[in-house]
């Protein structure tokens, strides 16, 4: 018998760390009870938009996200929303984060938020494979439009670095995404594709 086999483990929290987590610990031999405020009835880690996309290596402490970050920490719908409240704790974070936003971290971050992206692809892949588990994961692709020329050059310099780092990206004009929906007016100027893009129904 595994030395595994019988032992309880209780997982807080389930969203798709803890789901995943209890999946694979009850794979092992576990036991597991996943406790959580809500009834998981509403989708797990609904947040996500049933989004993987293993082109966005940028952390999210980067350049220029410390102004957009304070904007967005007030805002309770924002993706950074931060509920505010004197905590030391909050504040020692804050500091460390605005400390983190530079150039060098985000080229120290790129390489193990890509290969953790990959293997998150693969392990869903993975999931996607067992009988009876359909969460409707699609190997579609991205595609993202910019109306001005400042998002179009920083697209640009995204699809390169891309590429650098082994992702099949790629930058192209208003005409060819035109003959793509042809019966559509787009008031774009250029788009950014990942075919390494994935997706699917974010469901607990």
């Amino acid at each position: 018998m595994s030395s595994t086999q019988g032992k309880q483990v209780i997982i807080v929290g389930g969203g798709i760390i803890g789901l995943s987590s209890a999946f694979y610990l009850q794979e092992a031999g576990f036991n597991v009870t996943v406790v959580d405020k809500s009834d998981m009835l509403n989708g797990c880690s609904y947040g996500n938009a049933g989004y993987l996309c293993p082109s966005h290596f940028v952390p999210l402490a980067a350049p220029g996200i410390v102004a957009q970050g304070f904007k967005w920490m007030w805002n309770a719908k924002s993706p950074f929303y931060v509920q505010p409240r004197l905590d030391k704790d909050l504040i020692s974070w804050g500091l460390q984060f605005m400390k983190s936003a530079n150039a060098a971290h985000v080229k120290r971050s790129a390489l193990p938020l890509r290969d953790i992206a990959l293997l998150s692809k693969k392990l869903y892949e993975e999931w996607a494979a067992i009988p009876g588990l359909d969460f409707a994961y699609e190997p579609k692709g991205m595609l993202e439009f910019f109306k001005d020329e400042a998002s179009a050059h920083h697209a640009e310099h995204s699809v390169k670095e891309s590429r650098a780092l082994g992702l099949d990206a790629r930058l192209i004009g208003r005409e060819e995404v035109q003959q793509m929906e042809p019966n559509a007016k787009l008031d774009i100027r250029a788009q950014y594709t990942s075919p390494a893009m994935r997706s699917f129904t974010p469901i607990s």
